[in-house]
């Protein structure tokens, strides 16, 4: 979580006791929202892969903050998205993201099987 200062710097929440204390209200409520999940996953003995255990904390969190997102903005009385998330915030995201992005060849996908020791 990023916090800025009234000029507008970050805060990193190592300096901001603040911002730790919301992250850790934030992941109570994520554990809270993922605890009859992982209760279900328990009791029928099932096992469940690692990154989809990930996929899982990290769409709650995205609910949750999306959430509180919504509700900032009700108490505030935005009416239009547009009030708070402007297009070049979207172009400027747009970046980002495809910045973010690996793009593979098929035959890299296949793993250890088509790498250098195939045979």
């Amino acid at each position: 979580m990023k916090l800025v200062d009234p000029s507008g710097k970050e805060v990193t929440s190592k300096e901001n006791k603040n911002a730790k204390d919301l992250e850790n209200q934030l992941h109570k409520q994520i554990e809270k929202l993922l605890e009859p999940i992982f209760n279900k996953i328990k009791l029928s003995g099932a096992q469940v892969p690692q990154e989809q255990l990930m996929q899982l904390s990290s769409a709650a969190h995205q609910m949750l903050f999306n959430r509180m997102v919504y509700n900032l903005l009700l108490k505030v009385g935005v009416k239009e998205i547009s009030e708070v998330l402007s297009e070049d915030d979207v172009e400027e995201l747009q970046t980002s993201l495809s910045n973010q992005l690996q793009i593979v060849n098929p035959s890299e996908m296949d793993g250890p099987k088509n790498g250098p020791n195939k045979g």
